[in-house]
């Protein structure tokens, strides 16, 4: 009995932490498959009570009465090497001629983002290149750019560093691959340029494109005379650049639109353009010589120069001339609009002339014009008398001007007055439309009333004056979802395919994630609805949100239970199709919940896979590791995974990653990398990696980035006590050294620590159980070295 104590006690410090961080593997549990999780579903009874779980008068679905889908899963192999080795992405080798052409053929019909057109565009094989056409590389640099206006706000490109880069290397490479640039080419590159406030720049790319003898049109010229106009600041070198277009034009340098023959004589956007910069400059004696030089050329001023100048004027002048100025343009035969009535009603607003702001509604009025939202917000009224001084409108607009109202108050949080206005609209007899009910159920559900929605959707839609839009449904879908109703969100999402309306993105995003958080991720739900999305017609195109909704719920399932093989199968699937077949653009979140995902599913080869494709994406976009920023408790979850699977090697590679990448690591995470020294027999490494987060002027490579903060108490007796597990006794007194005399300098990153007497009295245990010759002396030193530094945790 007495030996066996003797040899437990000579296990070492490390020994312990060996057992503490050693985690059991899962127990070789049968699987249920995808197809028995489909049985269960459906064998599950539908809720009895349908009116508290759907529209009152309607039954309400559950979730087994969702239709069972036709999965096919794709095996996939694991990747050659060891398991520590992250996997490289699944990337499917395409005959080049096939690929260009479908990329030619999708490229003009589908309505690409700039994210999804730089994805697509960079999977093409480098051999594609050459098949490409100039109008081709046109179009994918003015969808990286977002020239199309009829996307969608989320779906435009905001001109950035990086879309500039991405336009930069489309241009590179496309003319290496010996595409030739024309035009319109230089008319991207110069647009980029001009959003970026690069000027320098984008006279550049204009010289280039004379240089090549390529004859510019006047629209690269606007663009930039437009850039110069819009800029603070830059009045001089509007002025200056649009003389040298005049001498251009007069060279016949310039080519019209259309061909290739000189220009004759500046258009009129061209005038506008240079109106504007001097009108908001308050330069009104030039915009008179502008107009005089419109007059002379036979080109008439359209309503938009009038209303430039008249916005330019109030600005300057004040309101009493801005009256002036739109009686003049009423005398002259201009009808005003709502574009020359708003810098009025603003003027008026911002000079509190409140007979003026009446006089002015009035007059919209007349000619029915409701005025925007923002300025509505902005009339010192009550919304009533706002609607008494504007009764002129006709009928058919009166709706407009009360969903304006509504949405103001809807802007404040105030609900009660919404649902005023909704009486005065009835009391008034006004016929609401489908807007008003759209911003009424939109007020009830952010006021929490979800019953109350409910019941007006059924009052109000149900007797088939008035049919529901898309809308309309994915408000009512996203608020029940938010509020945990799921049956009622599936009953809504039922009802408008019933309709005949498609489920758009967003809806089945609303879905997806309110069936994630659902019973802990329902992730067989969300599987369903999945595949329905990828069988929907028209396409639905899968956005981050679906990705990251999709990883959530298996997540969250993976917490409560361990995933089927056909639940795996399916989370590494629409994680390859994230970026083969959607080309999705991942962000901080969606690297986030599949790390999590994965990690929940102790499946540690594709946990690395995503953090790989992180690292990759990170050298792009920094805004990746936003999330493991937040949290670096996931990159410590997977260090302990790979420690749990006795992989020390990927979790040295996780510790070297998390300093690469400049993340703020934890004291855990360097416990965590020394254990895995320790595992592997490695303590050089151990040595490199205390010495590189103590020495301010250590070499940045992998394991050594001065960060003395994390090295605390423990992870100081960790390392030591890994040093007299190896037999590295010289090295127990240089590392004390070192972290006392980090400890002790004044640097406010640095914690003001204190060794403790316990953890002192533990080394020199484990020296003494040691047997080595020199450890009385070395016990000897060190306790004279810790009386010097810490005199109160030396051992009695």
């Amino acid at each position: 009995m007495h030996g066996r104590r003797t040899k437990q006690a000579a296990v070492s410090w490390a020994a312990a932490y060996s057992r503490a961080y050693t985690y059991r593997l899962q127990s070789a549990e049968q699987r249920r498959s995808l197809s028995e999780l489909y049985n269960r579903m459906e064998k599950k009874p539908a809720a009895k009570n349908t009116k508290k779980d759907g529209v009152e008068g309607l039954p309400g679905p559950s979730i087994s009465a969702i239709p069972r889908p036709k999965i096919h899963f794709q095996k996939i192999e694991p990747s050659a090497g060891s398991k520590q080795q992250a996997r490289e992405p699944n990337q499917q080798l395409k005959d080049p001629k096939a690929a260009a052409d479908e990329y030619i053929a999708k490229l003009p019909k589908s309505k690409w983002s700039g994210e999804k057109t730089w994805a697509r565009f960079s999977q093409l094989p480098r051999e594609s290149l050459a098949r490409l056409r100039d109008i081709d590389v046109n179009r994918t640099l003015a969808n990286i750019r977002g020239a199309d206006k009829t996307l969608a706000q989320g779906e435009r490109a905001v001109a950035t560093t990086m879309t500039l880069n991405r336009m930069l290397e489309v241009f590179e490479k496309t003319k290496q691959a010996g595409v030739v640039p024309d035009k319109y080419t230089y008319q991207e590159l110069i647009a980029i340029n001009v959003d970026l406030l690069n000027f320098d720049y984008a006279h550049e790319w204009l010289d280039k494109m004379v240089q090549q003898g390529i004859t510019p049109t006047i629209r690269p010229y606007r663009t930039i005379l437009k850039g110069y106009g819009a800029t603070a600041g830059m009045l001089d070198n509007a002025r200056r650049f649009w003389q040298e277009i005049k001498t251009k034009l007069a060279a016949g340098q310039i080519a019209a639109d259309d061909s290739s023959e000189p220009m004759r004589s500046i258009d009129m956007p061209t005038y506008t353009c240079y109106i504007a910069a001097e009108a908001k400059a308050g330069d009104f004696a030039k915009v008179v010589g502008v107009l005089e030089e419109m007059e002379q050329a036979g080109i008439t001023p359209d309503i938009t120069v009038r209303n430039t100048i008249l916005d330019g004027i109030v600005r300057h002048r004040g309101l009493d001339a801005g009256l002036r100025e739109a009686e003049l343009m009423a005398e002259s035969g201009y009808e005003l609009n709502g574009y020359s009535y708003a810098p009025l009603l603003n003027a008026a607003i911002s000079e509190q002339r409140h007979d003026d702001i009446r006089a002015l509604l009035a007059a919209a009025a007349a000619k029915n014009i409701v005025p925007a939202v923002h300025t509505i917000r902005r009339v010192p009224f009550d919304p009533f008398e706002t609607l008494e001084i504007m009764s002129g409108l006709q009928s058919s607009h009166q709706v407009r001007l009360y969903n304006a109202l509504i949405e103001t108050a809807m802007r404040t949080n105030d609900f009660g007055r919404v649902l005023q206005l909704i009486d005065h609209l009835r009391q008034r007899e006004v016929a609401a439309n489908v807007v008003t009910y759209t911003l009424l159920l939109d007020a009830l559900n952010k006021a929490g009333r979800l019953e109350q929605a409910k019941s007006m959707f059924a009052k109000v839609f149900n007797g088939g004056e008035l049919k529901p839009d898309a809308y309309i449904y994915s408000i009512m879908i996203d608020a029940c979802g938010r509020q945990g109703d799921v049956r009622s969100m599936l009953w809504f999402k039922n009802d408008m395919q019933r309709q005949g309306l498609a489920v758009s993105e967003p809806i089945y995003n609303s879905v997806l994630s309110a069936l994630a958080r659902w019973r802990h991720g329902n992730l067989q739900a969300v599987m369903v609805v999945a595949d329905e999305l990828e069988r929907a017609k028209p396409a639905v195109r899968p956005t981050c949100r679906t990705f990251s909704a999709i990883f959530a719920a298996a997540a969250a399932q993976a917490q409560t239970r361990t995933l089927g093989a056909g639940e795996l199968e399916f989370v590494r699937s629409w994680y390859r199709h994230a970026s083969d077949r959607y080309y999705v653009a991942k962000d901080s979140f969606v690297y986030f919940m599949a790390l999590s995902a994965f990690i929940g599913a102790r499946c540690l080869p594709d946990a690395m896979a995503v953090f790989a494709d992180m690292l990759r994406d990170y050298e792009r976009n920094r805004l990746v590791a936003d999330g493991f920023v937040r949290k670096p408790n996931r990159m410590l979850d997977l260090m302990k995974l790979a420690l749990g699977q006795q992989e020390f090697g990927a979790a040295l590679e996780i510790w070297n990653h998390w300093l690469q990448l400049r993340l703020p690591p934890v004291p855990k995470a360097a416990e965590l990398a020394l254990f895995a020294c320790d595992q592997m027999g490695q303590p050089d490494m151990a040595r490199a990696i205390i010495y590189g987060l103590l020495t301010p002027d250590a070499s940045p490579s992998a394991g050594c980035v001065f960060c003395p903060q994390i090295v605390d108490e423990s992870v100081l007796g960790l390392y030591m006590a890994a040093m007299i597990k190896h037999g590295q006794f010289d090295e127990l007194l240089p590392a004390l050294r070192l972290w006392a005399g980090v400890a002790t300098k004044e640097e406010p990153l640095v914690p003001k620590r204190q060794l403790s007497e316990s953890t002192v009295s533990k080394i020199v245990r484990l020296l003494r159980r040691s047997k080595h010759p020199e450890a009385p002396a070395l016990i000897g030193q060190l306790l004279t070295l810790v009386d010097e530094h810490f005199p109160g945790a030396t051992p009695i």
